[in-house]
Order: C-alpha cells, then sequence, then structure tokens
C-alpha cells in the first residue's frame, strides 16, 4: 500500500496535533465530568464543548448516527493540514483509502484509514 510513499517530503503534510475529542452520550453528563470534576474549562453548544489544552484542543461530541459503540476506540484524531484538497490527493496518490471530504463553517475534513484500519481526519481550518 504505502510502499516508498513514507519518505520525508521537504514540507511536512501535517503541520500538528489538532484537536482529540471524544464522542460522549450525554454531553451535560461528560461535562460535569471534565469540566466541572477534572476543571477542563470546555465550552461550546448543545453538540460540541472544547478547550485549549497546551497547543492542543481537547473536546467533547455528542454522538450520532454512524459512530460505534462508544469505548476507546471511538477517540478521534484530528491532524491539521494547510490543504486539505493537496493533502488527499497525497495520501490517495499513495494508496491510501481516503473518505468524502466534508466542508463547512469550522473548516474542511477528510478522513482517511491508516494502516492498522484506524480512521484519522485531516482537517484544514477556516481561510
Amino acid at each position: 500500500m504505502l510502499g516508498g510513499a513514507l519518505s520525508t517530503q521537504a514540507r511536512p503534510l501535517v503541520s500538528r496535533l489538532n484537536v482529540v475529542y471524544l464522542y460522549v452520550r450525554e454531553l451535560e453528563r461528560s461535562l460535569a465530568f471534565y469540566r466541572d470534576l477534572l476543571g477542563i474549562p470546555l465550552q461550546g453548544d448543545a453538540n460540541w464543548a472544547q478547550a485549549q489544552l497546551g497547543s492542543t484542543r481537547f473536546a467533547l461530541h455528542l454522538a450520532h448516527e454512524g459512530v460505534d459503540d462508544l469505548g476507546s476506540g471511538t477517540v478521534h484524531l484530528d491532524f491539521e493540514v494547510a490543504s486539505i484538497d493537496e493533502a488527499v490527493e497525497r495520501v490517495r496518490a499513495a494508496g491510501v483509502e481516503v473518505h468524502e471530504t466534508m466542508r463547512d463553517e469550522w473548516g474542511a475534513a477528510a478522513d482517511v484509514v491508516d494502516p492498522d484500519g484506524y480512521r484519522i481526519a485531516l482537517f484544514e481550518p477556516p481561510q
């Protein structure tokens, strides 16, 4: 699958770990644990709450249709890229499975599948 595509490029495709979020069944219950008990300053809306922890955002996301049973397997890794289109083109050219690119006011993202079958997201922030 990846063959020689793992060679170092002049400019890395990923610039930083953007956000780690957990899908949760009941946002208020999870806020009581992470925000009120652990002291993480989470803020958001009815579906999403986030906080800046060092250089990485930590967030809680209300589970929705299509999310597997919750557990350690539903942690979401979101890697920031400068251009979602360039990133998708490069990983697809390396033979990596790429899912549809989503675009919205929060930016653009595409899920890709790593060699062990883990789905990770490549994320371009809004311009």
